[in-house]
């Protein structure tokens, strides 16, 4: 072989190989993909992505950008990273995230209302989608994010973000609103595949069900952040016990701010539930009502929960005959040093109201209920097993008591 044919031939590896480095490169920016719309764009980088996975780097698609079908972040044995700016992607299709990948906006505090954090994920107008972000793999994350669910526009009865059987998933610092149905559900099969998220800084408001949803759901950790203005509950506990509610706002939702309740068929029930430290005002029936008996399974379905150091303020606008704390046929509970306000003229019936024949005995201590709470009414009642010990405020316990 000739110099200059030997010299060709090493060009020719030479280009080869940053072809294939090329194509190999765990970052990929979707601005230098084509596409019809944004969602397109980002769909190829994220296909560009090697086998081991990496990052699809989104950040120059500003403004308002769509995405006429839905696509997904990662693959089974690919985890990718998808990286947004200061967007707002109107999607007709589910974004959804697969097993250890994440989708992660620009940092900013939680949005509230028309100030909202710099990168949006929103349905497109007459989309009618079951999620608008959907995490179906475990490990998944979402991160600096507001998703909308644009229920004014895109009727029906989706959630913003679905985890959908998926272990271990994470969200910090979203804000998930106008959802047609739940601003944030985690699903399970009674297999529980849901457990243990892990729940910080996160702002759910204003969609047509609750603000965040746990069905056949345990161990989720929630903390630091608002559930406000929902159409139905704050928080809904639906056969989902143990989770960790702590130091959030609780407020203005229509119906209960946390709602607990379950199933005696089910394996998991709605048991040992920790709600510590957190604020309740203005909503429209009980700040926290727990359900717990099954009269068709005839079986207490929760117990044995702690309700300790909250403070309840209230509301000015909530109809008569609801309880702060009202808890119906369950027991084993530990209710303790929680502080309960009102204003006169909208009290609640009970800062504490525990009923029902099939109440085991609850423990009810160091608790304080104002004279405005109260407003000549009883503080705290109870059924013939509750344990009371000081609290300050009216106390009345039931030999007789009957569910409301």
């Amino acid at each position: 072989m000739s110099q200059s044919s030997g010299s060709r031939a090493a060009r020719m590896t030479f280009f080869l190989y940053l072809g294939t480095a090329a194509l190999a490169q765990t970052v990929q920016h979707a601005e230098k993909f084509t596409g019809t719309d944004g969602g397109e764009k980002i769909a190829k980088c994220l296909a560009a992505l090697p086998a081991q996975g990496g990052v699809c780097d989104a950040r120059e698609l500003s403004g308002q950008q769509a995405a006429a079908v839905g696509f997904t972040v990662g693959a089974p044995g690919k985890p990718a990273e998808l990286l947004l700016g200061p967007v707002t992607l109107m999607t007709r299709g589910t974004i959804h995230v697969q097993a250890k990948s994440s989708i992660v906006g620009m940092p900013a505090a939680m949005g509230i209302g028309s100030d909202q954090s710099p990168t949006v994920i929103k349905a497109a107008d007459s989309a009618s989608l079951p999620a608008v972000v959907q995490l179906d793999g475990s490990l998944a994350v979402l991160q600096d994010v507001t998703v909308d669910g644009n229920k004014s526009a895109a009727p029906g009865s989706g959630a913003g973000i679905l985890v959908n059987q998926a272990n271990r998933v994470e969200m910090f610092r979203v804000t998930a609103q106008n959802s047609p149905g739940y601003g944030i559900e985690l699903f399970s099969s009674p297999r529980n595949e849901s457990c243990c998220a892990k729940l910080s800084k996160i702002m759910s408001l204003a969609n047509g069900g609750a603000g965040l949803h746990l069905a056949n759901t345990a161990d989720v950790f929630v903390s630091l952040s608002e559930f406000e203005n929902n159409g139905t509950f704050g928080i809904e506990l639906n056969n989902s016990p143990t989770a960790r509610i702590e130091h959030s706002d609780i407020g203005g939702n229509k119906l209960d701010g946390i709602r607990i309740y379950g199933t005696a068929d089910s394996p998991l029930q709605a048991n040992r539930q920790m709600i510590i430290g957190n604020q309740f005002g203005n909503n429209g029936g009980h700040d926290i009502n727990i359900a717990g008996y099954d009269e068709k399974g005839r079986k207490q379905v929760s117990t044995g929960n702690l309700i300790s150091s909250n403070e309840f303020i209230g509301s000015p606008t909530r109809p008569p005959g609801y309880d702060a704390v009202h808890v119906v046929d369950s027991g084993d509970n530990t209710i303790v040093g929680n502080s309960f306000s009102a204003p006169a003229g909208h009290p609640y019936k009970a800062c504490i109201g525990i009923s029902g024949p099939h109440e085991r005995p609850d423990q009810v201590t160091g608790n304080t209920c104002t004279a405005s709470a109260a407003a000549g009414k009883t503080g705290f009642t109870g059924g013939p097993t509750t344990v009371f010990g000081e609290n300050l405020g009216k106390t009345s316990p039931s030999p007789t008591p009957t569910p409301h």
